[in-house]
């Protein structure tokens, strides 16, 4: 069972009193929110796979991952990314990693993506392996399950969780824990490239079975996703958010990457500062991981930013 460090805080703003939770620091692969999601996913299953077929983004955390899971766990990995293969000589974490364990890879564009994994489950099957395929992201309701069970963990009700919200299955699974609870909270996503129009869709078409399944009362307004940070969209940044990082590692000790987690905490910090959380709040911040995302940001090393 994981389970992650709820630790204080050293934010002064607002006179609020401030835990984060440290997904960051799950056991398995620095994967974060991806580590809850795919163990779960997988320890849901009757018996393990032969083999796990996952698509994501060149520079995916979920595929790293699930890449380094299958080799722990002895089964087979296929990866279908889009987005053009990095052929250069730069080392960096999910490329390092996902080739180390002999992961097989196919670059697509991304409207082949969901003909590229049939081939491939077909292609399993035809060895009478056994396949499974697990959503991008582990966008699916096991992997939202994974966060109402995480919810649990907390030693307490705060007034608000903070976290950075993306394809939806952490969020879901976070709003649907604290309502089973019967808790007051509010749950904040900030979002970290969609569009609210887009993101609230994707959250609710896992949020509203989920209230079906634990019998709880559905409203999709339940849905809180800020799209205001995004700073442009995913892995886009500047360097007022490379400043802002810094500056938070540097007060509190604890690292933040340009991606995740470092446009939510922004987001929770003009959220203090436009009064939008009240004084005196018990407030929560979510830390999901992503953090090798650094390494493959290069700007932020290869520049002055």
């Amino acid at each position: 069972m994981l389970n992650s460090p709820e630790c204080s805080f050293n934010l002064s703003l607002n006179d609020c009193t401030f835990k984060i939770k440290r997904d960051d620091l799950l056991p398995d692969f620095m994967g974060g929110n991806k580590v809850r999601k795919n163990s779960y996913i997988l320890n849901s299953l009757p018996c393990l796979p032969d083999v796990i077929i996952t698509n994501g983004g060149a520079e995916s955390n979920h595929a790293r991952v699930c890449a380094l899971m299958a080799a722990r766990l002895g089964i087979k990995c296929h990866l279908v990314l889009h987005g053009e293969e990095d052929k250069s000589d730069y080392l960096h974490g999910n490329k390092f990693f996902i080739e180390s364990t002999n992961t097989e890879i196919n670059y697509v564009n991304s409207h082949e993506i969901a003909r590229t994994i049939e081939i491939a489950e077909k292609k399993y099957k035809s060895r009478d392996l056994d396949v499974f395929v697990i959503p991008g992201g582990g966008h699916s309701l096991d992997g939202a399950r994974a966060y109402i069970a995480a919810v649990d963990e907390l030693a307490e009700e705060p007034d608000y969780i903070i976290f950075p919200s993306g394809t939806g299955a952490t969020h879901a699974g976070l709003l649907a824990g604290v309502k089973k609870k019967n808790w007051k909270t509010q749950v904040i996503g900030i979002s970290i490239a969609r569009q609210a129009e887009r993101g609230v869709a994707a959250i609710d078409e896992l949020y509203a079975p989920l209230c079906a399944e634990l019998n709880i009362q559905h409203n999709v307004d339940d849905v809180i996703f800020l799209d205001e940070f995004t700073f442009g969209g995913y892995a886009k940044y500047n360097a007022e958010l490379i400043k802002f990082i810094r500056e938070l590692t540097s007060q509190t000790g604890v690292p933040f990457d340009p991606v995740y987690s470092g446009k939510a905490l922004y987001g929770l910090t003009q959220l203090l500062e436009q009064s939008k959380i009240p004084a005196k709040s018990k407030v929560l911040f979510w830390h999901t991981g992503g953090l090798l995302n650094l390494q493959s940001a290069r700007k932020v090393y290869d520049t002055n930013i």
